[in-house]
Protein backbone atom coordinates (compact mmCIF):
# COMPACT_ATOMS: atom_id res chain seq x y z
CA UNK A 1 0.00 0.00 0.00
CA UNK A 2 2.75 2.70 1.02
CA UNK A 3 4.47 2.11 -2.78
CA UNK A 4 0.50 2.65 -3.94
CA UNK A 5 0.34 5.99 -2.68
CA UNK A 6 3.90 6.85 -3.52
CA UNK A 7 3.69 10.11 -5.69
CA UNK A 8 6.63 8.35 -8.21
CA UNK A 9 3.77 5.49 -8.68
CA UNK A 10 2.82 5.42 -12.15
CA UNK A 11 -0.59 4.51 -11.32
CA UNK A 12 -1.10 7.18 -8.66
CA UNK A 13 0.45 9.84 -10.97
CA UNK A 14 -2.07 9.02 -13.91
CA UNK A 15 -5.20 9.05 -11.43
CA UNK A 16 -4.20 12.14 -10.29
CA UNK A 17 -3.74 13.89 -13.47
CA UNK A 18 -6.97 12.31 -14.19
CA UNK A 19 -8.89 14.05 -11.36
CA UNK A 20 -6.79 17.62 -11.85
CA UNK A 21 -8.19 17.33 -15.90
CA UNK A 22 -12.15 16.60 -14.51
CA UNK A 23 -11.85 19.36 -12.05
CA UNK A 24 -10.09 21.62 -14.59
CA UNK A 25 -12.87 20.79 -17.40
CA UNK A 26 -15.51 21.66 -14.14
CA UNK A 27 -13.44 24.99 -13.91
CA UNK A 28 -13.66 25.64 -17.30
CA UNK A 29 -17.91 24.82 -17.44
CA UNK A 30 -17.98 27.11 -14.79
CA UNK A 31 -16.41 30.08 -15.87
CA UNK A 32 -17.41 29.53 -19.03
CA UNK A 33 -21.74 30.48 -17.75
CA UNK A 34 -21.33 33.96 -17.85
CA UNK A 35 -20.86 33.72 -21.35
CA UNK A 36 -18.62 36.52 -22.07
CA UNK A 37 -15.91 34.77 -20.23
CA UNK A 38 -16.11 32.30 -22.82
CA UNK A 39 -12.61 33.38 -24.34
CA UNK A 40 -10.99 34.09 -21.40
CA UNK A 41 -11.82 30.80 -19.85
CA UNK A 42 -10.89 28.80 -23.06
CA UNK A 43 -7.79 30.47 -22.94
CA UNK A 44 -6.95 29.28 -19.25
CA UNK A 45 -8.44 26.18 -20.32
CA UNK A 46 -5.79 25.63 -23.03
CA UNK A 47 -2.66 26.97 -20.95
CA UNK A 48 -3.40 25.06 -17.54
CA UNK A 49 -3.25 21.90 -19.96
CA UNK A 50 -0.44 22.75 -21.27
CA UNK A 51 1.69 23.71 -18.35
CA UNK A 52 0.20 21.15 -15.77
CA UNK A 53 -1.63 18.47 -17.31
CA UNK A 54 0.42 17.63 -20.18
CA UNK A 55 3.47 17.72 -17.73
CA UNK A 56 1.64 16.00 -14.88
CA UNK A 57 2.28 18.84 -12.33
CA UNK A 58 0.25 19.95 -9.53
CA UNK A 59 -1.39 23.57 -9.39
CA UNK A 60 -4.26 23.65 -11.94
CA UNK A 61 -6.29 26.37 -9.45
CA UNK A 62 -3.33 28.84 -9.19
CA UNK A 63 -2.32 28.67 -13.20
CA UNK A 64 -6.01 29.10 -14.54
CA UNK A 65 -7.15 31.99 -12.54
CA UNK A 66 -3.43 33.46 -12.96
CA UNK A 67 -3.90 32.65 -16.87
CA UNK A 68 -7.98 33.74 -16.76
CA UNK A 69 -7.27 36.89 -14.87
CA UNK A 70 -3.89 38.32 -17.13
CA UNK A 71 -5.86 37.46 -20.83
CA UNK A 72 -9.29 38.39 -19.61
CA UNK A 73 -9.72 42.08 -21.72
CA UNK A 74 -7.95 40.85 -24.69
CA UNK A 75 -9.47 37.16 -24.64
CA UNK A 76 -13.06 38.90 -24.27
CA UNK A 77 -12.03 40.90 -26.74
CA UNK A 78 -11.91 38.23 -29.02
CA UNK A 79 -14.10 35.91 -27.71
CA UNK A 80 -17.05 39.06 -28.60
CA UNK A 81 -15.61 39.28 -32.20
CA UNK A 82 -15.87 35.06 -32.60
CA UNK A 83 -19.37 35.43 -30.67
CA UNK A 84 -20.50 37.93 -33.41
CA UNK A 85 -19.22 35.42 -36.48
CA UNK A 86 -21.44 32.27 -35.24
CA UNK A 87 -24.64 34.53 -34.04
CA UNK A 88 -24.23 34.93 -37.67
CA UNK A 89 -23.32 31.87 -39.36
CA UNK A 90 -25.79 29.77 -36.92
CA UNK A 91 -28.69 32.65 -38.04
CA UNK A 92 -28.02 31.94 -41.86
CA UNK A 93 -27.50 28.09 -41.27
CA UNK A 94 -30.74 28.18 -40.21
CA UNK A 95 -32.28 29.81 -42.76
CA UNK A 96 -31.23 28.21 -45.26
CA UNK A 97 -32.09 25.04 -43.89
CA UNK A 98 -35.63 25.99 -43.98
CA UNK A 99 -35.35 27.07 -47.56
CA UNK A 100 -33.82 23.17 -47.92
CA UNK A 101 -36.74 21.71 -46.38
CA UNK A 102 -38.83 22.83 -48.87
CA UNK A 103 -36.55 22.22 -52.13
CA UNK A 104 -35.72 25.35 -52.78
CA UNK A 105 -32.38 26.04 -53.92
CA UNK A 106 -31.01 28.77 -51.86
CA UNK A 107 -31.40 25.93 -49.03
CA UNK A 108 -27.94 24.32 -50.46
CA UNK A 109 -26.41 27.80 -49.17
CA UNK A 110 -26.52 25.53 -45.84
CA UNK A 111 -24.04 23.51 -46.73
CA UNK A 112 -21.28 26.85 -47.60
CA UNK A 113 -22.14 28.31 -44.22
CA UNK A 114 -21.22 24.92 -42.57
CA UNK A 115 -17.75 24.98 -43.80
CA UNK A 116 -17.48 28.65 -43.26
CA UNK A 117 -18.56 27.98 -39.60
CA UNK A 118 -16.23 25.36 -38.90
CA UNK A 119 -13.13 26.98 -40.67
CA UNK A 120 -14.10 29.54 -37.92
CA UNK A 121 -13.70 26.93 -35.34
CA UNK A 122 -11.12 25.94 -35.83
CA UNK A 123 -9.43 29.58 -36.25
CA UNK A 124 -11.33 30.36 -32.93
CA UNK A 125 -9.27 27.34 -31.27
CA UNK A 126 -5.86 28.57 -32.73
CA UNK A 127 -6.63 32.40 -31.79
CA UNK A 128 -6.86 31.33 -27.85
CA UNK A 129 -4.77 28.89 -27.60
CA UNK A 130 -2.21 31.31 -29.82
CA UNK A 131 -3.23 33.98 -26.64
CA UNK A 132 -2.56 30.93 -23.88
CA UNK A 133 1.51 30.74 -25.47
CA UNK A 134 2.23 34.03 -26.81
CA UNK A 135 1.71 37.74 -26.03
CA UNK A 136 0.63 40.00 -28.84
CA UNK A 137 -2.22 42.24 -29.35
CA UNK A 138 -5.50 41.33 -30.76
CA UNK A 139 -4.83 42.34 -34.53
CA UNK A 140 -1.79 40.19 -34.63
CA UNK A 141 -3.12 37.11 -32.87
CA UNK A 142 -5.89 36.86 -34.98
CA UNK A 143 -3.70 37.25 -37.90
CA UNK A 144 -1.10 34.93 -36.53
CA UNK A 145 -3.45 32.26 -35.84
CA UNK A 146 -5.18 32.59 -39.22
CA UNK A 147 -1.89 32.20 -41.20
CA UNK A 148 -0.74 29.05 -39.17
CA UNK A 149 -4.28 27.38 -39.35
CA UNK A 150 -4.16 27.91 -43.08
CA UNK A 151 -0.21 26.97 -43.41
CA UNK A 152 -0.48 23.63 -41.31
CA UNK A 153 -4.28 22.33 -42.83
CA UNK A 154 -3.66 18.71 -42.01
CA UNK A 155 -2.78 19.61 -38.18
CA UNK A 156 -6.22 21.97 -38.62
CA UNK A 157 -8.14 19.39 -40.06
CA UNK A 158 -7.67 16.99 -36.99
CA UNK A 159 -8.36 19.61 -34.57
CA UNK A 160 -11.15 20.34 -36.47
CA UNK A 161 -12.85 16.90 -35.98
CA UNK A 162 -11.71 16.56 -32.52
CA UNK A 163 -13.84 19.42 -31.76
CA UNK A 164 -16.63 17.64 -34.00
CA UNK A 165 -16.24 14.39 -31.74
CA UNK A 166 -16.32 16.16 -28.70
CA UNK A 167 -19.38 18.83 -29.39
CA UNK A 168 -21.43 15.65 -30.91
CA UNK A 169 -20.67 13.85 -27.99
CA UNK A 170 -21.35 16.26 -25.68
CA UNK A 171 -24.15 17.64 -27.26
CA UNK A 172 -25.88 14.04 -27.30
CA UNK A 173 -24.66 12.87 -24.08
CA UNK A 174 -24.63 15.40 -21.70
CA UNK A 175 -23.32 13.36 -19.06
CA UNK A 176 -20.23 13.04 -20.55
CA UNK A 177 -19.82 17.26 -20.37
CA UNK A 178 -17.51 16.56 -17.42
CA UNK A 179 -14.68 15.35 -19.16
CA UNK A 180 -14.68 15.18 -22.29
CA UNK A 181 -13.50 18.56 -22.98
CA UNK A 182 -10.83 17.74 -21.01
CA UNK A 183 -9.91 14.88 -23.24
CA UNK A 184 -10.54 17.14 -26.37
CA UNK A 185 -8.03 19.83 -24.94
CA UNK A 186 -5.45 17.55 -24.34
CA UNK A 187 -5.39 16.00 -27.79
CA UNK A 188 -6.01 19.54 -29.28
CA UNK A 189 -2.58 20.99 -27.56
CA UNK A 190 -0.87 18.12 -28.99
CA UNK A 191 -1.06 18.84 -32.28
CA UNK A 192 -1.17 22.63 -31.89
CA UNK A 193 2.47 22.40 -29.91
CA UNK A 194 3.84 20.76 -32.77
CA UNK A 195 2.59 23.74 -35.01
CA UNK A 196 3.27 26.53 -32.21
CA UNK A 197 7.33 25.03 -32.11
CA UNK A 198 8.08 25.77 -35.86
CA UNK A 199 7.36 29.50 -35.02
CA UNK A 200 9.32 29.14 -31.81
CA UNK A 201 13.17 30.38 -32.16
CA UNK A 202 15.72 28.08 -29.98
CA UNK A 203 15.86 30.94 -27.47
CA UNK A 204 12.34 30.77 -27.03
CA UNK A 205 12.03 26.77 -27.11
CA UNK A 206 14.95 26.87 -24.66
CA UNK A 207 13.49 29.82 -22.36
CA UNK A 208 10.25 26.95 -22.13
CA UNK A 209 11.92 24.27 -21.05
CA UNK A 210 13.78 25.84 -18.68
CA UNK A 211 10.73 27.31 -16.65
CA UNK A 212 8.97 23.71 -17.25
CA UNK A 213 12.12 22.74 -14.75
CA UNK A 214 11.83 25.29 -12.11
CA UNK A 215 7.44 24.33 -11.81
CA UNK A 216 8.51 21.12 -11.22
Amino acid sequence: MTGFFNPNNKLWSALSTAVDAVLLNLMWLISCIPLFTVGAATTAFYYTTHKVIRNQKSGIWKEYWSSFRSNFKQATKLWLLFFVIFLVFSFDIRICMAYLKTGTFVGMLAYFFIALAAMALVWFMYVFAYLARFENGCKATLKNAAIMAIANLPRSLVVLLILAAAIYVCWFLMPFTWFVPAIAMVLINRVLEQVFRKYMSAEELLEEEENDKMRC
